[in-house]
């Protein structure tokens, strides 16, 4: 099995040497620990080695904020002066043609036609029909001489499926349930698929998973929506790291038991704790856990990582280690995690 460096060096000692490829990888935890922060160090580590990393950015992270701030210090960390891209994938229908019409070819061409028929609509009715003849994605990765990170920004849930292969519509029951309706049969070679295959990349990264699902099905009686899309996810994701032999990185929120708030858990229950081979909790370092998962006091004296800017990995899953058996800390700073 082929190990992707990190350099966040309590997680590659826990891994034996880095990411695994061939499986799915899951960090989760509280909010401003430095997920995100990890998942682009990762990504810069695996270009770093010659090979290209894809981010599905569903928190729309990246390319506001993440990457100017972060993208010197890993430039620096690494030696090297690699790129980060954003990918755009355009929408299109099925066509005759070789090539598909794009959505926005679509749009223009409709919108004059009902011009010249005078008659009255607006920009929601295009919208729509736009979205039901355009189910696809077309991938235009621009030609690069050396490995990037490349980072595609998905909030969308529907239009993350799609991304997988499933095209879907959300629907809202008589009892204000969110429900998820499959339109066509899921298909395996996909816009993703192509997008891993074109760039050869060697890492794909979930950051995160929760987002879309949070925001698309909010309520306890969504959950069979939300179950049947990350499964559908992650059962795409693993299919891809078996053809293609590359490793995958998801970031997941934590959710915590209000009566026992020791009990902490990644977002996304049993569906991605069986997919997930590999979960890591990541929390600050002035606070670890015993065996049980309870938390317990680090005194800084005894334990110097244990500072304001210091995290602490913690194995929640492991092939070969008990749970909340093993950890590890590592310092935050410009150049990432150490």
């Amino acid at each position: 099995m082929e190990k992707l460096p990190t350099l966040c060096k309590p997680l590659d000692m826990l891994t034996d040497g880095g990411l695994p490829t061939g499986t799915i990888t899951q960090v989760f935890g509280e909010k401003a620990l430095g997920k995100s922060i990890l998942c682009f160090q990762a990504a810069c580590a695996t270009v770093a080695e010659g090979r290209s990393a894809i981010v599905l950015d569903t928190e729309q992270s990246y390319m506001s904020y993440l990457v100017e701030y972060r993208l010197p210090g890993m430039r620096k960390r690494f030696g090297k002066e690699f790129a980060v891209k954003e990918v755009k994938l355009q929408k299109t229908t099925r066509s005759s043609k070789k090539k598909g019409v794009s959505r926005s070819e679509l749009v223009s061409a409709l919108s004059g036609t009902l011009n010249g028929l005078g008659v009255v609509y607006s920009d929601s009715h295009i919208s729509s029909v736009a979205d039901i003849l355009c189910p696809e994605f077309e991938v235009n990765v621009e030609e690069a001489d050396e490995p990037s990170v490349l980072v595609v920004q998905m909030p969308e849930i529907t239009d993350l499926l799609k991304l997988h292969g499933v095209d879907a519509d959300k629907a809202v029951s008589k009892g204000g349930r969110v429900e998820l309706q499959l339109k066509s049969t899921p298909v395996y070679m996909s816009a993703l698929y192509r997008l891993v295959e074109e760039t050869k990349a060697k890492l794909l990264v979930y950051d995160s998973l929760s987002a879309p699902l949070k925001s698309t099905f909010p309520s306890t009686q969504d959950l069979p929506a939300r179950s049947s899309s990350l499964a559908m996810l992650l059962s795409h994701a693993q299919r891809l790291c078996i053809e293609f032999g590359i490793s995958v990185l998801t970031t997941s929120h934590v959710s915590i038991d209000p009566i026992n708030a020791w009990d902490r858990r990644p977002y996304g229950g049993i569906v991605l704790g069986h997919d997930a081979k590999f979960s890591f909790e990541l929390t600050k370092s002035d606070a670890t856990r015993n065996s049980k998962g309870s938390p317990v006091p680090v005194n800084p004296e005894d334990q110097p990582a244990a500072a304001s800017d210091g995290r602490a990995v913690w194995v929640q899953r492991h092939p070969a280690m008990a749970d909340y058996s093993q950890y590890g800390f590592s310092m935050l700073d410009k150049e990432g995690f150490h």
